[in-house]
């Protein structure tokens, strides 16, 4: 699987079987511990959004336009229009609240929407389905622990079960295939249509807009209350 850097020098952008079926702990909570002095690859989370209007995406996820747009959401909390009707925020950081379970509750409610995590550095990917306020189901990639270690729990789609039986194991070198990692990827890109390394002339030929994070003023003014 590329890195997100070489996704977006394809496409022209400038910065600026070993299965759990097991519960992953804390849904979409287990995730690496991050190293703050590491540039080795991406760490990033990102919701997608099906059927709600982007002011109402927002307001559930506590986020407000700032006005300002960028490239792609490699820093702080950006936002995007998908195709088929669905809504982006992307977040540079693996473990961002927007993914949390309270979040996920929040924003699911009378609609659907995908969870995705990546931290490429430790080779961890994660994504979860949630409708209707509920968790439908979850899958997590942990490469640390073992390079085809995947678990998932809830009522997961045959699609899981097609790229299991035809996954490459840990050995392979051909990259025509995919990996374990590669599996929550392909499932939430096939559901909301996004994945973080692939050029996407719909997404990449319009700059996304900045997002700040309401929630987060609000813990830093407590601070000084």
């Amino acid at each position: 699987m590329c890195s997100v850097m070489n996704k977006m020098l394809k496409c022209g952008l400038n910065l600026g079987l070993k299965v759990q079926a097991t519960k992953p702990p804390s849904r979409l909570g287990n995730f690496p511990k991050l190293n703050k002095r590491s540039n080795m690859g991406v760490s990033l989370a990102w919701v997608a959004v099906e059927g709600l209007p982007t002011s109402e995406v927002l307001a559930r996820l506590a986020l407000t336009r700032n006005g300002k747009t960028r490239p792609y959401p490699n820093e702080g909390i950006a936002g995007h229009d998908l195709p088929r009707g669905w809504y982006l925020v992307g977040a540079a950081r693996c473990d961002h609240r927007i993914i949390h379970a309270a979040s996920m509750l929040a924003v699911s409610r009378g609609c659907r929407a995908v969870a995705c995590s990546v931290e490429e550095h430790v080779n961890f990917a994660s994504c979860e389905l949630w409708v209707d306020g509920e968790q439908v189901w979850s899958v997590q990639h942990e490469g640390e622990r073992d390079v085809e270690n995947l678990s998932y729990e809830g009522d997961v789609p045959e699609r899981f079960l097609e790229l299991l039986s035809t996954v490459e194991p840990g050995t392979s070198e051909n990259l025509d295939g995919h990996f374990h990692m590669d599996i929550p990827l392909m499932l939430a890109k096939e559901i909301a249509g996004y994945c973080h390394t692939e050029c996407n002339p719909e997404i990449d030929g319009t700059p996304f807009e900045e997002l700040d994070d309401s929630m987060q003023r609000r813990q830093w003014w407590k601070l000084w209350r």
